[in-house]
């Protein structure tokens, strides 16, 4: 597990996509690899996540499904899917 991103597996995962950026952020330096251009990608496209499977982010951030998985896992998060719930509460905010 990556401790970068306060990765512990009680971790509280981010409620929101400015505190996923904020982790992200503050986590950066620590970030290597696969996982860093996970980072990257997710925080450049938040809407385009709030759709993408977790393979489609993989492709498009150049890296395997299970990288995207491990990024997923590290932030605290238990699934994908709970994970992208977090990108459309995004988008469902900035449509208010």
């Amino acid at each position: 597990m990556n401790p970068s991103i306060s990765a512990a597996p009680s971790a509280v995962p981010p409620r929101t996509f400015i505190e996923l950026r904020e982790s992200c952020r503050i986590g950066a330096r620590q970030l290597k690899g696969g996982r860093l251009e996970v980072a990257k990608f997710v925080l450049a496209h938040p809407y385009d996540v709030a759709f993408a499977s977790a393979r489609e982010v993989a492709a498009r951030s150049g890296v395997s499904t299970t990288t995207v998985m491990r990024f997923v896992g590290d932030l605290g998060f238990e699934t994908y899917a709970s994970f992208q719930q977090l990108f459309r509460a995004e988008l469902l905010r900035g449509r208010q």
